[in-house]
């Protein structure tokens, strides 16, 4: 129980510091910083419209009066406010996108641990040969480069030159029709997933070069176990902290990286809505797509915490101690 207090009291702290310091940021930069409901409204909007929106929400108080006051209203009303640029309230309007993004973070995850996990373990195994050479220039190509890059190569190549995918993607779900679905969430997850799993291979190849130094792996070829057998099973299994921390850390890049993959796909996602958000100080959609990928953010972490304990005991009993 001290284990996950623990992790909830740091989800707690994270939670408040980047919501909060995203409101005040938001309230800064209106056009009219001293009547928050008239810039969202619009210059047209109705007095008496302006009065009962600041009332609602608190919009002429101080700063953590306004965040408390929203916090309120999202933990028991589910309230993240309303949206006037679209009309329609927060919580329907991320909902109705909130789908595509999560599907793009798990693909793009799980196609980056499929590309780096093999790559890694058949370079520590050809360690300083040609392939391990090759594939390290790839991979360090590939951590250089802004996930933006990536999205025009990707484009220009499959799209543009070669027609195979195409030019403004559909938000098909799986469920819709899985061909079309794979068509349209491939080149946004290439685009998220290359740079993360360059970033896997390399710290994982480095990890399993050295744990296959490691006395219990000799002792493993002295027992006449094969090498598949030691890699797989052994070796890779002792560089699982790597991974894990790895994906943990790429999560929030992942989230950086789908609004660049949304807009560029044209795939209508919470990170296209966040960009269409701030161009029109739309500030209660900001506050709520940012809260939810916060809360994806911390909760990967949260998952790989747990996950830690589960290929070590001994971690768990480590935190409880302390």
């Amino acid at each position: 129980m001290r284990y996950i207090g623990q992790r909830l009291t740091r989800f707690a702290i994270v939670f408040f510091i980047v919501t909060f310091a995203v409101m005040v940021v938001l309230r800064l930069g209106l056009n009219q910083p001293g009547d928050p409901a008239r810039s969202m409204l619009g210059g047209f909007a109705d007095p008496a419209q302006i009065e009962a929106t600041n009332a609602k929400y608190h919009l002429h108080d101080n700063y953590l009066v306004q965040y408390f006051h929203w916090l309120r209203l999202v933990i028991w009303n589910r309230d993240f406010g309303f949206s006037v640029s679209n009309n329609i309230a927060v919580r329907t309007l991320i909902s109705k996108r909130i789908v595509t993004t999560l599907l793009l973070g798990v693909y793009a995850i799980t196609a980056a641990v499929l590309i780096a996990v093999p790559l890694a373990v058949r370079q520590a195994y050809r360690r300083d040969r040609a392939f391990d050479k090759a594939a390290s220039v790839v991979s360090f190509l590939f951590v250089s480069v802004p996930a933006i890059v990536v999205a025009v190569f990707l484009k220009l190549l499959f799209v543009e030159h070669w027609h195979i995918f195409p030019r403004v993607a559909d938000r098909v779900m799986p469920w819709q029709g899985i061909g079309q679905h794979i068509v349209n969430f491939a080149l946004p997850t290439l685009t998220l997933a290359l740079p993360t799993a360059a970033v896997l291979t390399r710290l994982v190849r480095a990890e399993l070069v050295m744990v296959l130094q490691s006395d219990f792996i000799s002792l493993a070829k002295a027992k006449g176990l094969s090498p598949r057998r030691i890699l797989w099973r052994h070796a890779l299994r002792n560089s699982m902290f790597s991974l894990l921390t790895s994906i943990g850390v790429q999560a929030g890049a992942i989230v950086g990286g789908a609004i660049v993959a949304e807009v560029f796909f044209d795939l209508d996602g919470m990170g296209l809505l966040l960009v269409v958000a701030v161009l029109s100080s739309d500030l209660f959609t900001v506050q709520g797509i940012v809260a939810l990928l916060v809360i994806a953010v911390v909760i990967t972490n949260v998952i790989v915490d747990l996950l830690y304990s589960a290929i070590d005991p001994r971690v768990k009993l480590a935190s409880a101690l302390r």
